[in-house]
């Protein structure tokens, strides 16, 4: 039996990377692609409850059936797991996003999001991002995401754990190689946009310069500015274990 990978993003059903990623993946096992039917980008781990949600059947330009969802990436593989369709997935791989997904990134990033539902119902996953919101150029990022995806299903994954990978938008032979790495510091230049509609009423974006990083060596942020491939294994524990004991010396226990 073969093996059967569920791919999805949060760039929607239409977005390059979706496709290259999938045509890869086909080299590997059994693909079915059930993706956003718009951008969720910046979505965060979202669960749509109070609203129903929506599945069509669609083509993508190779000619191959796909699914869409008018909710989120996270409920695209909810939806999957909890039945939608008749087959489980052995593997969820989220990508390929456009713009890297690194540091605090992935607290906002609808890629990152579905990796981390999927291995809330243990299922093992890996999200996967270029660095560039212009470069339609996937091939290599699609490829190595093949790679990786043969390791994953031959080793496995400890539970609780999904890998985030970011690859540098440089010309494959530029690439210097790939780097395990831990979460960097991202720096955002959030700034609030206030304008007033036709009726004189105000609205705000919130806009600015797009985010830069701490290059600290051994981060994912360090990597891609060195032009490595990052690949962060993350836990959904986010327990803080050293400020338990701190908390234990505030005597707040009874």
């Amino acid at each position: 039996m073969s093996l059967h990978i569920l791919v999805t993003n949060d760039d929607g059903i239409d977005a390059p990377g979706l496709l290259a990623l999938q045509k890869a993946l086909q080299e590997v096992g059994e693909v079915t692609v059930f993706a956003p039917d718009h951008n969720w980008s910046a979505a965060g781990h979202t669960k749509t409850m109070h609203k129903p949600l929506r599945v069509n059947q669609t083509m993508l330009p190779d000619g191959t059936l796909a699914y869409t969802s008018t909710g989120a990436p996270s409920d695209c593989v909810a939806l999957v797991v909890l039945g939608i369709l008749d087959h489980q997935p052995d593997l969820v791989v989220s990508g390929i996003n456009q713009g890297a997904n690194v540091g605090h990134d992935i607290t906002y990033s609808g890629t990152v999001a579905a990796a981390m539902e999927a291995v809330i119902f243990g299922i093992p996953a890996i999200s996967i991002s270029l660095d560039s919101y212009e470069s339609e150029d996937f091939a290599y990022a699609a490829r190595f995401a093949a790679r990786l995806v043969k390791l994953v299903l031959e080793r496995g994954l400890p539970p609780n754990t999904f890998l985030n990978v970011n690859v540098p938008a440089v010309p494959e032979e530029e690439i210097a190689g790939v780097k395990i790495t831990r979460l960097g510091k991202r720096v955002y230049s959030d700034k609030l946009v206030e304008r007033q509609d036709p009726r004189g009423r105000n609205y705000y974006w919130i806009g600015g310069e797009p985010p830069s990083g701490v290059p600290e060596e051994g981060t994912d942020i360090w990597a891609l500015a060195n032009s490595y491939v990052s690949v962060t294994p993350l836990r959904l524990d986010m327990t803080d274990h050293q400020m338990m004991e701190e908390l234990r010396r505030w005597e707040l226990e009874t």
